[in-house]
């Protein structure tokens, strides 16, 4: 697989430091904000759907885009 962090979503922290163990949720917020599709299919392969799901409904910083786009693929419930 190809690396989960790429510089541009992760420009302001060293992802040298990044671990998907315990920064799962600044990672995947930061993918569904920011990422490509790319960016997006490789995280649906590192993380389970019920911690997208987690991150979908506790993040305080998702644009109502990226909300929206959440919500048709069923990140919602």
């Amino acid at each position: 697989m190809q690396s989960l962090y790429k510089k541009s979503l992760f420009w302001d922290v060293d992802i040298n430091k990044l671990s998907i163990e315990k920064d799962w949720f600044f990672i995947i917020e930061r993918i569904l904000e920011f990422g490509d599709i790319d960016d997006f299919l490789r995280m649906k392969k590192a993380f389970p759907e019920e911690k997208i799901k987690t991150v979908f409904q506790k993040s305080r910083i998702l644009s109502p885009r990226t909300r929206s786009y959440c919500n048709t693929l069923g990140y919602a419930s």
